[in-house]
């Protein structure tokens, strides 16, 4: 073999083991299933980032809890053990209490003012800031749609939730809503939820109603109800480890994709809901209400005196006051 075809070969085994030696696989963690609309969008966003860095950033998405829950899997991320983790802004809000402010009932009024407020600039720095401050660092969110109320009974006004039984979760917006509706809280795991609704130990769930059909909820509980009370919002997060190892190159790709398929949440999130809902009604015989939700509005308006009161949260609900042209 001729000197300069040794060269060649030897270059060649040089630059695909370089290649091979830089490209690494991360850990993402996260509670959600990998079929659902937001388990869609993070396969669409792992296999852009993929290709887009030429293998060298690839993504081992971890579905359904296999890393553990929210709180556990975030604490890991926060010491770089797991790369990245998506979690909503419910149990966020235990972390950062600032996050809150994005969980007060009809802050988002709809799905337009959602989105001028979770793309603004100063409302994402304000989010960063909060967040990067605990060693999470957002790449964005995913939408997670209007949620509901699901019962065993009809729910037509307000005055229907008075003393039911309502599951949520561990968060202090969502227990005071609650309480303000005249339910009666019940924090409980995710994983308990169908199973209490199917033994009557609560009478109803707070959430997505697409759960009557995605997560089969329609089989043990009949009615859902359009409140529109918050609209939840799934965080990726990423760690300090993350953001040092990745090239900056690489780091802006991973950015970069994950807002494309943040834009793209809005409305394909939204339309697959919709499309749950009608099959939920067509083959499990659930009924869907839509209700004049002012009553719920005026329900809660003192939580928002407290936010205002709150010197982690003022800031933040008074930027996104003065962006929507509103007052408490």
């Amino acid at each position: 073999m001729s000197n300069l075809k040794k060269s060649l070969l030897l270059a060649s085994i040089c630059l695909a083991f370089t290649g091979t030696a830089s490209a690494k696989v991360y850990k993402f963690a996260t509670n959600i299933p990998s079929d659902g609309a937001p388990g869609v969008l993070l396969q669409e966003f792992s296999d852009n980032v993929k290709e887009k860095t030429d293998g060298r950033v690839k993504f081992k998405i971890f579905w359904n809890g296999t890393l553990g829950s929210q709180g556990d899997y975030l604490k890991k991320v926060q010491s770089g053990v797991i790369s990245v983790g998506m979690t909503n802004t419910a149990t966020l809000e235990n972390i950062a209490p600032e996050m809150g402010v994005l969980n007060l009932p009809y802050i988002f009024r709809s799905l337009d003012e959602y989105s001028e407020t979770m793309f603004d600039d100063t409302v994402k720095a304000k989010v960063d800031e909060a967040l990067s401050s605990k060693k999470l660092n957002p790449l964005g969110f995913l939408s997670n749609g209007f949620r509901g109320i699901m019962t065993s009974k009809e729910i037509k006004t307000i005055d229907d939730l008075k003393g039911m039984k309502i599951r949520t979760m561990g968060s202090d917006n969502y227990i005071k809503m609650l309480e303000s509706f005249g339910a009666v809280p019940s924090p409980m795991a995710f994983s308990e939820v169908y199973p209490a609704l199917q033994q009557g130990v609560i009478d109803g769930a707070e959430g997505g109603v697409a759960a009557l059909w995605e997560i089969k909820y329609g089989e043990v509980t009949k009615f859902g109800t359009h409140t529109n009370h918050t609209r939840l919002s799934d965080y990726v997060l990423i760690s300090d480890k993350f953001k040092s190892k990745v090239s900056a190159d690489d780091l802006k790709v991973v950015f970069d994709e994950f807002e494309k398929v943040s834009k793209k949440s809005l409305s394909f999130v939204d339309d697959t809901m919709a499309k749950s809902e009608q099959i939920g009604i067509e083959k499990l015989g659930v009924k869907i209400n839509e209700v004049d939700i002012e009553p719920f509005v005026e329900a809660v308006q003192p939580m928002y005196q407290n936010a205002l009161n709150d010197p982690k949260k003022k800031d933040l609900l008074n930027v996104i006051f003065a962006l929507q042209g509103r007052d408490l």
